[in-house]
This record gives C-alpha cells, structure tokens and sequence, in this order.
C-alpha cells in the first residue's frame, strides 16, 4: 500500500490504465503535444531502451519489466517480468546490449535480452560489483552510461542528515566490466536522475534536498560534475546556502560546488533527460525535462510535473519553466512522474510509479498515416531505378540502370532536399546496390564495385578477376563499420555462381558462400549483428541468415514467402522491411522470424528500399514504373 498524507487519498501503489486514460484530460499539455498511456508497468521507475526498441523498467520492488512494442505503433502489445528476485532493482542501462541492474546492495549485468527475452536471466546474472552499501533508506540505484564508456551509479545518504560512512551521499564511476570504481562525485544526498548535457559530455544530476527544514527550505537541486572529485555540499550546505542545524558551523573538507538549478523545496526531481530529438520544436533542443516526483510531507503539496531546463548557447542554464502539469489537482494527486526516456522518433517516455503506467509524449503527427518530413516524396522521370540510400544531410542517391544490359548508359542520381535532381555520375553499366561509407558511395555494377565520391569521382575497387568466380549478377551493397563491403551476386536465370563476398577496406575478396549453400539468388544484405547478414533470396522469397564468424559460414533459413525478394532495411526501433520486387509490395516484420504485414503494395517492382534520413519514411524504388516514393513509417 501507498499513503500519501495530506493529498486527500490512499490507494494502491498502481491504477487501473483505463482510470489513468480517463485522467489524461486533466494534464496541461503545450499546444501540439500530446500524451497517452504507452505501457502499464506496475511501480515503474527507471527506464533504459533496448537496440531494438524494447525499454526495460527498474522497480523499488524486487522486479525489472521489458516493455515490447512488436508493431512499432507506439502502444506497448507486451510487458514481460524479466527478473522477479532482486533487491529494489531501481537502477537499469543498457551497455552493448547487455541489460545492467543496480540493486540496493550490487550492480549486475544480463546478457543479450534483445535477443531473446525467454532467457533465464536469473541463472546467466553476472555481479559485476557488490559493495554497494546495503542500507534501505535512500537505497534505490540509478544508473547511465556515459560519453567516457564509464557506468555511473548514485549511492544516496542512508539517512535524512547525518555524516556519511565509506561512498555513502556520493555518485561513483566504475568499468562496465565493475572494475577501476572511484568516487565521482560526494555530498550528494539522494540522487535519482543523472544525464549527460549534448555538446559538452558533461555529467548533470538531481539531488533531493532534507526534510524538516520547512515547507520551502531547503531547495531540490540539479547540479553539473564537468570534474571528477567535487563536493555538492551534503550534509553542510543544500542548495547554494541552506544549513542544516547541526551542521551550521562545521566546516566541509573541501570548497563546494553550487547547484546550478534550485528547484522548489520538497518537489522531488527524480529522472531527467536532456532532449536531443528531432521530434520537438526546435526551442527544446538540449532542454533537460525533469520529472518531479512531488512532495510527501509538505503541508501543500507541490511537484507532481514535468519541468524544462533551458540552456543557452554556452551550455549554461537559461531558465526553468513548467513542461506538463496536472498529475496534482486541488491538492490530491494521481500521477508522481519518475524517469524520462527519449525513443528513437524524438518522442519521450515518462514514467510513473503510482499509477503504474508509463506515458508517451509526442508533438505533431506521429502516425503512419501523417508520415512526417519526406512522406510525399515522390521523384518520377527515373530510368529503371534500382537502389536508393539517404545522405544524413537530406539528399539522396538514386541507381539508375537504364536500358537494361545496356553499357554505359547507368548512373547515380542525387535528389536535393528542394526536390532537384542532377547526374552526380555517369558511364556506369547496369548499377544496382549502392551504400554510403564516410561521405563515399559504393555501388555494385554487374560484375564490379564502384567507389564513388561525392564530387562524382569514381574508383573501382573490386574488379572481374579479384573475385572466385566470375561475377554474374552484383547486386546488393552492404558495408558495416570497419569498412567492410559486402555485395551480393544473384548469379544467372538459375542460380548458378550465386555467391555473397566480403571486400576488405584493403581491397582483398573474400567469398563467404557460394550456389551451393542453400540460397537460390541472393539479393538484399542486411548486417544483422558482428559475423552475421540477413540475405533475401530473389529466387525463392526466402530470408536466411548467414552466419560468417566461424571458419566456415553457416546458412539458416528465418522466413519466408516474399516472392522475388529484393531490398532489406530495418528502421530506427529495429523493425524489418522487406521488398517484393516480383509482388510490388514491401513486408514489415517486427523481427526476422516474426509473421510478415503487409504495409504497402500495388508498385510495378519494389526494388532496393532504404531509410530516409529523418527515419520516418521507407525510400522505395520502383524499377518499372520509374519512379522513387516513400512509405510513411511515422
């Protein structure tokens, strides 16, 4: 049970999601925004996001939730206990796509629940470090990642004011791997929020001010750590000159750090995040929202709210104002708002551990059938358009074949933002799979791959004899991050030399599978992890995965029944889509192995899709038709 004195309720630690729905009317929301009920996660408290988009939520209880969104239609479909046997898991991160927990008394790691979230987490738990004081007052962890690859955990006083033992009232930086930890930060009474400021890398925490000093001393605070070693002040100074009655004329071991914000007594910020989406108003760029938990003892309570931290263009704070209000009303509230969470489309997660639900905040149209900037994007006039790939800048390059076994008579197209277009190279064959590496293209022409600069300057990088067999049919292009170039061959009318090949950035070739390893034409390339490649199979409308880690590759066959399977992409949250050059139509799968949906269809031959450069919109050239168009995903 959860009593709240003084707000004029008691009730249980979570409502009923259709009750929080009914309530939503009575937040105060700027114009344009908008907030609905994504999840309903009992006591949810801080939030991390998965590479594939689940987000995994701590609790003051003895569970961690992942919350999956299979449809990417930003209504969670599933919410799976994960962890059921902790001691106040309050603090999750996600590090190179391993789940890390901090708990009252350790922090430990899970690995690979992206992967599968039926894994028996409990059994693979791996305690990374385990001296965390084991003290219930204060005792909930939070945790981030920083810029530095360092894990920052809060240690809280386990007390209201008192003299600190060992880490106690401080914020500590230790390896992913629990080694080199340090004391990053003291006199930090009870951190629950701590975030990194874009631009700078600079660490930015709350930190809750004493009770029983009144109903407006001392302040809550947000403080910034650009050093390791400083002191914030606890338990000798809160705020910039708060002393606690025991503590006025003790003099602190070191000079004290001031907060940079001092936010209204007893308001109880808790997680915050800056915004670094696109998503928002331009005016919210590098705003820290804060969520504040709202007071507990006050004699009119406060808090409850999201606030905005302004900063200017130096990275100094510029003003505070309230963001989204209304979880309190004539002084009984329904909401305490906990942690915030930015998702890949720039919306953001709140969440509230005693309604036990956690909201999504959006602003605009963020549905398919809005679409968002590039939705109606539609470029006729193109000669057999085989492949397309977004620049980060808003351009993009198109492969144009033109007639068809023709010489000479291939190039790369650019489209600008304003919907101009010009010949950014020429006197290609038949060009098909094109990628961009480092502000350079990569293309595959018939029987070799092509580096082309985006001056127009053009190299060729693998040609007919550097490869085991006489290349018949390039066609797809994939590089991963090492330079790496990937490109498939679909071989003749039957399949015969149909390979998959491996450049290194040293130019040598190497053949990772060759027509007799299972994969008819294959087609569409995808890196689908280190050592592995979704491929799809323009023979069978197959999807296989190869597996070319080991010493020697392995095929395995995922899904099927997409006709004459061409282009593979995934968006921002990790769903996948693939096209049917043969059907017209392109596929979404929510993973490799999930059931295929049908997202759009009725196009001559959806050929080599891509993302567009805002994430909102599937490129699809239609190789017949001769045109470029995009499928709204946002």
């Amino acid at each position: 049970m959860s009593i709240m004195i003084g707000l004029g309720w008691m009730g249980l630690a979570h409502a009923d999601a259709a009750d929080v729905e009914a309530n939503l009317s009575r937040l105060k929301v700027p114009e344009g925004f908008k907030v609905e009920v994504y999840a309903e996660v009992p006591g949810a408290r801080q939030m991390t996001l998965g590479t594939s988009g689940t987000v995994y939520v701590g609790t003051r209880g003895n569970k961690v939730y992942a919350v999956v969104d299979k449809n990417k239609d930003y209504k969670a479909d599933q919410v799976i206990t994960i962890l059921d046997d902790l001691s106040v898991g309050n603090g999750v991160a996600m590090i190179d796509g391993n789940l890390y927990v901090a708990e009252q008394h350790r922090i430990t790691r899970y690995a690979a629940p992206d992967f599968d979230l039926n894994l028996p987490f409990k059994q693979m738990r791996e305690v990374i470090y385990d001296k965390l004081p084991n003290k219930a007052h204060h005792g909930w962890r939070y945790l981030a990642y920083g810029p530095d690859k360092k894990l920052y955990v809060t240690v809280g006083a386990p007390c209201n004011v008192c003299d600190p033992q060992g880490v106690e009232a401080s914020i500590l930086r230790l390896d992913a791997d629990g080694k080199n930890v340090e004391v990053f930060a003291k006199g930090v009474r009870n951190s629950v929020g701590l975030d990194f400021q874009p631009g700078t890398g600079v660490v930015h925490f709350t930190d809750n001010g004493v009770d029983m000093m009144g109903d407006d001393v001392p302040p809550d605070e947000l403080n910034a750590a650009p050093q390791a070693g400083l002191h914030f002040g606890f338990p000798y100074v809160i705020g910039r000159d708060a002393r606690p009655k025991d503590w006025q004329n003790k003099k602190p071991p070191q000079a004290l750090t001031p907060p940079v914000v001092e936010f209204q007594a007893h308001s109880a910020n808790l997680g915050f995040k800056f915004y670094t989406g696109k998503q928002f108003p331009s005016e919210y760029q590098g705003n820290a929202i804060v969520a504040q938990h709202g007071s507990w003892n006050r004699s009119s309570p406060v808090g409850y709210q999201l606030v905005r931290v302004v900063f200017d263009e130096n990275h100094k704070v510029k003003s505070t104002e309230v963001f989204i209000d209304g979880w309190l009303n004539d002084g009984a509230a329904w909401g305490r708002p906990t942690d915030v969470l930015q998702l890949n489309d720039g919306s953001l997660l709140v969440s509230d551990d005693y309604s036990g639900v956690i909201y999504r905040i959006s602003y605009g149209e963020t549905s398919a059938a809005a679409g968002g900037k590039g939705a109606n994007l539609k470029v006729t006039g193109l000669q057999m358009p085989e492949s397309v790939v977004a620049h980060p800048d808003g351009r993009v390059f198109v492969s144009e074949i033109g007639e068809f076994g023709k010489n000479g008579d291939g190039k790369i197209t650019v489209i600008n933002k304003d919907g101009s277009r010009q010949t950014l190279a020429d006197g290609l064959n038949d060009p098909k799979g094109i990628d961009l590496f480092n502000n350079q293209l990569y293309v595959a022409d018939v029987d070799h791959v092509v580096k082309i600069g985006l001056d127009g300057s053009k190299a060729v990088i693998a040609k007919p004899s550097d490869f085991q067999e006489k290349p018949v049919f390039l066609n797809d292009i994939e590089i991963d991050g090492l330079g790496n170039v990937y490109v498939s061959d679909s071989g003749d009318d039957n399949g015969k030399h149909g390979a998959i090949y491996q450049i290194s950035p040293e130019g040598k070739v190497s053949q990772l599978i060759n027509d007799k390893a299972g994969i008819k034409r294959p087609n569409g390339l995808l890196l689908d992890g280190p050592g592995k490649l979704l491929v799809a199979d323009f023979g069978n409308g197959k999807l296989f995965q190869v597996n070319y880690a080991g010493k020697k590759s392995t095929v395995t066959l995922l899904n099927q029944g997409f006709g004459g399977a061409d282009g593979l992409v995934r968006d921002t949250d990790g769903v996948l889509y693939i096209s049917d050059w043969a059907g017209g139509k392109v596929w979404q799968l929510a993973e490799p192995r999930a059931t295929p949906q049908l997202v759009s269809e009725g196009h001559q031959s959806a050929a080599d899709i891509a993302l567009s450069a805002d994430g909102r919109s599937i490129l699809i050239p239609d190789m017949k038709a001769g045109e470029l168009v995009s499928l709204p995903i946002r």
